[in-house]
């Protein structure tokens, strides 16, 4: 009501000095009595329709981890309003939070964290709406991050590549650093730390585990104990896990041996052949470690193989045929294997059989196998990068040899097939790649052969991600680049590395002035530097991380020198703590500190302490009340029929 009658005296007041200025400063030069005539000025007041928002206010408002972010909604009008409103817009993430909900004056609302826009509506008796808007911050302080449920025993197998997922929250949504001690062969994938996020998923990852990876001494399994932090530069948390690596025992591996041809007379009248065996725990087929057994499926058994794997027979011409064979190969299985093998890799650790099929031709006269037919026609032709191009061949042997085929790209072996007379390939070259190129097919009985080739001329197509293109056997796939970097090495000088010739000069100046830029003057300017590669192979290094970064060197890093830096294998998380130092404090320590309220609650954590009931008002108080008090009136129970009884007792004595 005051600013209502503020606005009227200020409407009046103008009005006064116009009349003022037409009485003093009259637009006619001449001022006479016989030229003035009288008028009657008459004016009318508008009634100006004002909302008032006298809270929330345009200004920052600070909230405690756990505390609705409530506000007062105190507003007023300069007219009479039949019903109001408000929609509240989450500016941060350009939603509508809540629209047009009804309210009365001096009530309270929920904010949202960041910046908000509270529109208030109006709906005057003649329906029409008025509205007026507010601008404020919800601002948060500071807590630190914390991560989800993580396993504390996770499983890998050897010949497996390990992807675990785990999550992390900052209800801040700041940037966030991750560590993980020790590395090799695990790591983290970090990509996720960008602000304006909340919860962010995590990769604990390995490439595929070797044999190496999983054997600790006589043991068939690997434990690495690990360490997994996070800090948003002033608070932290601490998880840890043990990754088991559990060795299993690989099949033997044995060569392609292919279709094999053996005259009965002749320089090649005899058929000798060692196959090659490797078995990554028995070694290979000399180690006398493997047995060997061979087959004839189709016919009696023309000769045998012996224990390391050799074949040496010379026919008659009585054998003359073709005879399809089968070598098989076993290991001796692994000793001490995990208890739980089966469960985790589906298998017991034995003993392993693998076989290898091929034809041999015992023949009086060998005749080179034949291409009949082949597709494309043509062949030489056109064709883009991205094409998935079709090529078969037809074959034929006089002497009923099935033969194998090979097919080479640019001369690279990409392909074999064996065991038909009519083979097929498939092959595109992929985006980025031009030029002529060859694709050619060549079959063999073991000792003649017969070939064909096609020229391409490969017509060029940019990739269309970053990163991608290669062909190879149904190339042209995009490869996603997936680096990863070891523990960030021990500080070094920058002015003795560059004397040393250890860093270039470019990298000499990009160190300086990164250290500059962070006050570490002359003597404490340092360079660290770390190995990257490239999990996926891609072969490219459009996302690789820095490898060398500045730092604040110091003759003698150790967890007390007040300087977060790296040392003993490992990178401190926060200064002097983390890493190869003793755990930050954290809300999951079990400790009271960083400022906690209570134990891991409280001040920056995000969970808030339980309020502690006055020791009266606690229910196991009263329940332990009453109990206390039927044990006394049990008590007393029993001592009264104890003196009855006594009493009872000396009377009958007396009696007596």
């Amino acid at each position: 009501m005051k600013k209502r009658i503020a606005i009227i005296c200020v409407l009046l007041v103008v009005i006064y000095l116009i009349n003022i200025n037409f009485l003093l400063f009259p637009k006619s030069k001449v001022l006479t009595g016989s030229g003035i005539t009288t008028a009657s000025v008459s004016f009318v007041i508008l009634d100006s329709q004002t909302i008032f928002i006298d809270s929330p206010l345009n200004q920052s408002y600070n909230f405690s981890m756990g505390d609705p972010y409530t506000l007062d909604l105190n507003v007023s009008a300069t007219f009479n309003v039949d019903s109001w409103s408000y929609t509240l817009w989450d500016m941060r993430n350009n939603v509508i939070e809540n629209e047009s909900i009804a309210f009365s004056p001096n009530t309270t609302f929920n904010a949202v964290r960041g910046s908000n826009k509270l529109i208030v509506h109006a709906i005057n008796p003649s329906g029409d709406m008025v509205n007026e808007s507010v601008d404020f911050f919800i601002n948060l302080t500071n807590s630190a991050p914390y991560f989800g449920d993580i396993n504390s025993s996770i499983f890998i197998c050897e010949n497996e590549a390990l992807s675990y997922f785990f999550n992390v929250t900052d209800v801040n949504e700041e940037v966030l650093q991750l560590s993980l001690t020790p590395t090799d062969p695990f790591y983290l994938n970090t990509i996720f730390t960008s602000a304006d996020v909340e919860t962010s998923f995590i990769e604990l990852f390995s490439s595929t585990i070797t044999e190496d990876d999983s054997i600790d001494g006589g043991d068939g399994w690997k434990m690495y104990e690990e360490k997994i932090e996070v800090t948003d530069q002033e608070y932290s948390d601490t998880a840890y896990t043990n990754i088991t690596a559990v060795r299993v025992n690989d099949a033997p591996v044995v060569e392609t041996i292919g279709v094999q041809t053996v005259w009965t007379v002749g320089d090649d009248s005899t058929f000798y052949k060692e196959v090659d065996v490797t078995d990554e725990e028995d070694g290979n087929q000399s180690s006398g470690n493997l047995g060997f057994n061979i087959s004839f499926l189709n016919s009696d058994a023309l000769f045998n193989i012996t224990d390391e794997g050799i074949m040496n027979f010379t026919p008659n011409s009585s054998q003359v045929g073709v005879y399809n064979i089968s070598i098989c190969v076993n290991d001796t299985g692994i000793d001490n294997a995990h208890e739980d093998i089966f469960e985790l890799c589906g298998q017991d650790a034995g003993s392993i059989t693998t076989c290898e099929n091929f034809s041999l031709t015992v023949t009086n006269e060998n005749r080179a196998p034949t291409i009949t037919d082949y597709y494309p026609e043509n062949l030489i032709f056109s064709a883009s990068g991205t094409s998935s191009l079709y090529f078969n061949i037809s074959e034929y042997d006089p002497d009923e040899t099935v033969p194998d085929a090979y097919w080479y790209v640019d001369g690279v072996l990409k392909e074999y097939d064996a065991g038909s007379l009519v083979d097929e390939f498939t092959y595109t070259f992929g985006c980025n790649v031009s030029g002529v190129k060859t694709v050619k097919a060549e079959i063999t009985d073991g000792l003649l052969n017969d070939s064909i080739e096609w020229s391409i001329n490969v017509g060029f197509v940019e990739c269309a991600v970053e990163g991608g293109g290669g062909g190879g056997g149904g190339g042209g796939a995009v490869c996603n680049e997936k680096w990863v970097c070891g523990i960030w090495g021990v500080c070094q000088n920058t002015e003795k590395s560059l004397g040393e010739g250890l860093l270039s000069g470019e990298d000499y100046r990009i160190i300086t002035e990164d250290c500059l830029n962070n006050r570490w003057y002359n003597e404490f300017c340092g360079l660290q530097v770390r190995g990257c590669f490239d999990v996926n192979k891609c072969n490219t290094s459009y996302q690789k991380p820095p490898e060398f970064q500045s730092c604040h060197y110091t003759e003698k890093p150790s967890c007390e020198d007040g300087i977060k830096n790296c040392h003993d294998g490992a990178c401190e998380l926060l200064v002097d703590c983390g890493g190869p130092c003793s755990a930050c404090p954290s809300c999951s320590d079990k400790i009271q500190n960083q400022g906690e309220e209570g134990v891991d609650c409280g001040g920056p954590c995000p969970w808030k302490c339980e309020i502690e009931k006055p020791f009266l008002k606690k229910i196991n108080f009263w329940y332990l009340i009453i109990i206390l008090v039927l044990l006394i009136i049990l008590t007393i129970i029993i001592i009264i029929k104890l003196k009855k009884i006594e009493k009872y007792k000396e009377r009958i004595i007396r009696g007596i």
